[in-house]
């Protein structure tokens, strides 16, 4: 009777760390790293002759507050930045756009996605980037190319995206864009994870601010979306959830065992 209860002991024991570690797996899935990081442009159109541009990065924090655009949401809405080849900057870098983000400490990347506006009849000089390439760097001095992007069109919620078939290490990384002309930003996302012990100080920061946003009563929609879409997630409570009943499981069946021994 005591070695079948050992053994039944043993398999639960068993059971109960592996959902443990499952659990933990789980919590561990790739997020947005890059919501509320700072970044660095290249191309926001700027005249030579003015000092604030046409379409303007609000705050410098447009591009990764995690406010997307909205079906239907014009490209005058300011939660779009308007990036042209023509800015002088943008011309200085051989007509490449940029966007550089800082991930504030050691990361794995699993993927890139930005988020871009496709009208719905040509005009205006508004057009997809001919290319999107990704990049990722240790220090902000080395950059090793992940890939291009691909197109996926669907008006004003139209992405270029990139998934690494292999995760990278990265501190940062960048986008490189090449318009044809105009071209639209509302979001740049980087999929993975943050490295332990990495605090990101600036991510509850920045959802309480996405609703507070200066946009427009039509991006209200969108400013609700992406705070509920951001929410932080409740894993880390459900993996200390289970760590506790496996813990009282065993010491429940360890008890059953001393008073049957």
């Amino acid at each position: 009777m005591k070695n079948e209860m050992k053994k039944f002991l043993a398999t639960f024991l068993a059971v109960a760390l592996a959902a443990v570690a499952c659990c933990v797996f789980a919590s561990a899935e790739d997020t947005n790293i890059a919501l509320g990081k700072s970044y660095t442009t290249i191309g926001i159109y700027l005249l030579e002759t003015e000092t604030q541009p046409i379409y303007i990065d609000e705050e410098g924090k447009t591009l990764t507050d995690g406010v997307k655009a909205t079906a239907g949401l014009a490209y005058q809405d300011p939660l779009w930045v308007g990036f042209n080849m023509n800015s002088p900057d943008a011309k200085d870098n051989g007509g490449v756009c940029e966007i550089e983000i800082d991930l504030g400490g050691d990361a794995k990347v699993s993927g890139f996605a930005v988020e871009v506006y496709l009208p719905e009849k040509a005009g205006a000089g508004i057009s997809a980037p001919s290319k999107v390439e990704f990049f990722y760097s240790a220090d902000g001095e080395e950059w090793t190319s992940a890939g291009e992007g691909a197109l996926t069109e669907n008006g004003s919620q139209s992405v270029v995206a990139l998934d690494l078939d292999a995760a990278v290490d990265a501190k940062y990384v960048k986008a490189e864009l090449v318009p044809t002309g105009w071209l639209f930003i509302s979001e740049i996302e980087v999929m993975g994870t943050m490295g332990a012990g990495t605090t990101d100080e600036s991510k509850s920061e920045t959802e309480s601010e996405a609703v507070s946003s200066a946009a427009p009563v039509e991006s209200s929609a969108a400013a609700t979306s992406s705070t509920a879409s951001s929410t932080p997630s409740t894993s880390d409570a459900g993996v200390f959830a289970v760590v506790v009943l496996a813990v009282v499981a065993v010491i429940g069946a360890a008890v059953v065992v001393k008073k049957r021994a």
